[in-house]
This record gives structure tokens, sequence and C-alpha cells, in this order.
């Protein structure tokens, strides 16, 4: 049966502390990534029956609304301040009213089109998850082959519990549920308690991922979605872009993306990086597993060096696209402007 949902509800109001330094300067959803912004990658997988889409936003609201207007790709943008950062149920909230069935998705997860899909076969669906470890999420508490609610990062989650990633279909029905909800302990307005009400008087669908989801919750995370992205390019997995200058004798290796106005110098080694616009690295340099925020720069002989972290377990689902070896190395993060002195060494891990 085709899919007939025709709008998106995505929630990308929130100020991400834990994404610093990328969010200083700017919102979470327009973090770079092959330099477009992430909420392009998250816009892109929604299927093409989808014509409107709310975008929920708060944090440096006007830099979105700026960066993409009116429409996107022939989807009709509309944009709800959340005046009031109370939780993801209160997000949604912010996006009424609304009449019709709709997707619902954050703005800093990359997820796969055919799981927004399967959570289209009735009136409500939640997509669930097979992770590493089920502890750091939401799990969903399955009976009669239906969601019957979601228990926030249990101590000890039954074998083979599906975590939940946050993609849903919803409809208007919802929103007088949402607005009897009481703030959680921890003194929010949350998405799992929607599914719980709802659950008391509808038929809540699973639907268990067969796609990618690649979280963007820390600037590690963001290097990993941007390596993932690479890795899925047919063209190859190293992306130069036109007005980077990269000297001859430099060696790039993939994944990585030098973006605009970047200049990288003789000899340098560039690897499984981002070097975003107006970056540098001087000659001679080394940098690995890192991110190189707008107009950070390395110096000449200066050594970003990565290491595996084996005592870190991933989050992403990247169906093969990277190893769990490149999902938990870290070189260093450098935020917009931070210069590395030339023949400084920056240990695996820092955040500069």
């Amino acid at each position: 049966m085709p899919c007939s949902t025709r709008h998106a509800v995505i929630l990308a109001a929130g100020e991400s502390k834990r994404t610093r330094p990328l969010t200083l300067h700017r919102p979470k959803p327009l973090i770079p990534l092959l330099d477009r912004p992430l909420l392009a990658h998250i816009l892109d997988e929604l299927p093409v029956e989808v014509e409107r889409v709310t975008l929920v936003v708060g944090y440096r609201a006007n830099q979105i609304e700026a960066a993409f207007g009116a429409s996107y790709r022939g989807m009709a943008l509309r944009y709800a301040r959340q005046a009031l950062v109370n939780g993801t149920a209160g997000a949604l909230l912010a996006a009424a009213p609304i009449d019709e069935p709709f997707f619902l998705l954050y703005g800093d997860n990359l997820v796969a089109g055919e799981d927004l899909l399967g959570v289209c076969t009735g009136r409500y669906g939640v997509a669930g998850l097979h992770v590493e470890d089920a502890r750091a999420f939401g799990i969903l508490q399955l009976e009669g082959g239906q969601v019957r609610g979601i228990s926030e990062k249990p101590s000890d989650p039954p074998p083979g519990a599906l975590a939940n990633p946050g993609i849903y279909q919803l409809d208007g029905a919802v929103f007088p549920l949402l607005a009897a909800i009481t703030p959680s302990p921890r003194g929010e307005l949350e998405l799992t308690d929607l599914i719980g009400a709802l659950a008391q008087s509808h038929a809540v669908l699973p639907h268990s991922c067969t796609g990618f989801w690649v979280p963007v919750g820390t600037p590690w995370e963001a290097l990993s979605a941007a390596q993932f992205l690479l890795a899925r390019r047919p063209s190859g997995a190293v992306l130069i872009h036109p007005q980077a200058q990269v000297h001859a004798t430099a060696r790039i290796l993939g994944p990585t993306t030098i973006g605009a106005g970047c200049v990288v110098g003789a000899g340098a080694v560039v690897e499984a990086s981002v070097l975003c616009a107006g970056a540098s690295v001087g000659a001679g340099a080394h940098v690995a597993a890192s991110w190189l925020d707008d107009g950070a720069s390395v110096g000449a002989g200066a050594v970003l060096a990565a290491r595996a972290f084996a005592e870190l377990r991933p989050t992403a689902e990247t169906r093969g696209q990277l190893s769990r070896t490149q999902l938990i190395t870290r070189g260093a993060v450098l935020g917009q402007g931070t210069a590395v002195a030339p023949g400084a060494s920056v240990a695996p891990g820092s955040v500069l």
C-alpha cells in the first residue's frame, strides 16, 4: 500500500550545547556536511509524496530561515517558533495546528527514507532500531505486535530490545494529548509520554529499521556523519571544493571533505577529516580524523594525531559504510577561528 502522508514535522529548535563548538555560531541544522547543511540531507530522505514541511525552530532561527527560505525541492516550508524550549513534546506542540497525517523527525539525525515509509503502514507508527547498547536510548515497549509505550534508558534492557531513533507517523489527533502531558522528572514535556497516552486508545504499530541512522549530537558524531555521507558517494570518498587550494604535493586521504576557501600546504597530509570553509593546514602538517571549523588553522609541521578509543560504543547504524574502528577514532575538533601553532602536537580526542 503506497504511503499517503504529505506532511513532515522536523524538530530543530534546540541550542545543542553538546555539539559545541560547532554550534557556537550556527544552529545545529546548519552544520555543514559535504558543503550542505545537515538539514538538507534530512529533507532529501523524505518520501516524494511529502509536499509540506513544518520546521520547529528556536536557537538562531533566523539563520535557518535565511538558508532554506519558503521551499526546498518543491516542498513548501513553514517555520514554527518554539518560544520556550521545554522538551520534545513541547516542540511538537509548537507545530500546531496540523489536521492531517505527518511524519515526525528530529533535526539532528540522518535517517533513511525507507524507514519513513516503514512507519507509514498504519495510522500511527513508531520506528525501532537494533543497537549495540540500548541503555542509552528509549526502548519500545511491545505487546501483541503493538507499541504500548517507550521506557527511557533502562539499566537492563531485554535482549533484542528496539531503541527509539525518533521516526514517527502521527496525525492531528495527538495535539489534545500533547496539551495534557505534564513535565517529566527532568522538567520537560516528553514525546515518550505522548506515545504511551496514544497507545491507550489507538493501535501504534512498530517498524524495525532496515536503513541507516546516524545521530549528530556531538562534534565527533558530526565527523562520523560526514564520513558516512562520503562513503555513500559513488564518485569517491574525497570531496574538494572548486574554490579550495590544495598543493600538488599534499596527500588527501578519504573520507575527507575540504570546503570553499580552504588552503592545504605543500607536503601536508589530511585524512578522514572535515575542513570547513576557510580552514587551512600548513606545509608538512598532519591532520587525522579531525574537524576544522570555519577559519580554523593548523600551522606548518603541526600534528593532529588520532587514535581509536576502544571504550567507546558507537551509536550510529551505518549499514557497513563505516567500520567500528572508524566510528571510535578521534583526532581533534577545532572551533571557528581556532589556531594550532606551527610544530605543535594536539592530543587525540581534544576539543579546542
